[in-house]
């Protein structure tokens, strides 16, 4: 059997494929909350691209698979609601899908009711309690600080380009933020804030390099 072949047998298991589906759904919903970052993404369509090549070889209940696709959609639906109990619904709505994700007339392939729990629990406190107050504290920083953001310098962490929609990251204020640009910026780029939208900070490339600060220069000097 060769390495491929050896790949397929694992992911068309009914527990791998199903956590590798919930997984993708998941990094979905984080790349909507926090989008730029690259690594969600490409996680995303990573753990997709493996369920659906596992889900292809096994009896998929079509209305388990929606029910699933359901409860994703409420978790992005809380991101803008920030209730908790959306998130909690979304939860409970995603367990009812995973028990019936695979047709009930081909009990060999259900999916371990431990891992459906899991699943299902640890979703619903991290949305519903931890990624709820982390939002909630981020949207306040902005509120508090966003004229005086407009003009701070930053340098660029992860690229802004035409594929990310000019979205990307850069460390600004001694924090990194999402950022957005009407030009194409390459890591270490240094930048300058223009304007502030929510949590995205719009910036454009500085047309010079900062002067040398005090630190810096003592730095060199004790170097």
């Amino acid at each position: 059997m060769d390495i491929g072949q050896a790949i397929f047998d694992v992911i068309s298991s009914p527990n791998v494929a199903y956590l590798m589906l919930v997984l993708g759904l998941l990094a979905l919903v984080m790349a909507f909350a926090f989008p730029g970052t690259g690594f969600l993404e490409i996680a995303a369509a990573l753990c997709l691209i493996l369920a659906f090549l596992g889900l292809s070889r096994l009896p998929v209940n079509v209305a388990g698979l929606l029910l699933i696709l359901v409860g994703i959609g409420l978790f992005i639906a809380d991101l803008q609601i920030q209730s908790g109990l959306v998130a909690l619904g979304g939860a409970i709505i995603l367990g009812i899908g995973s028990v019936f994700l695979f047709r009930p007339d081909e009990s060999a392939f259900a999916v371990s009711w431990w891992l459906i729990m899991l699943v299902s629990g640890g979703s619903a406190l991290f949305f519903g309690l931890g990624l709820h107050r982390a939002l909630r504290v981020m949207q306040m920083r902005p509120a508090l600080s966003q004229e005086s953001l407009i003009g701070a310098q930053g340098v660029i962490k992860s690229p802004v380009s035409a594929e990310s929609q000019f979205i990307g990251t850069a460390q600004v204020a001694g924090e990194l933020w999402t950022v957005k640009s009407d030009e194409p910026l390459s890591v270490g780029t240094p930048v300058v804030v223009v304007h502030v939208e929510g949590l995205t900070l719009f910036v454009r490339a500085l047309a010079y390099q900062p002067a040398s600060s005090p630190e810096k220069k003592e730095e060199i000097t004790n170097g």
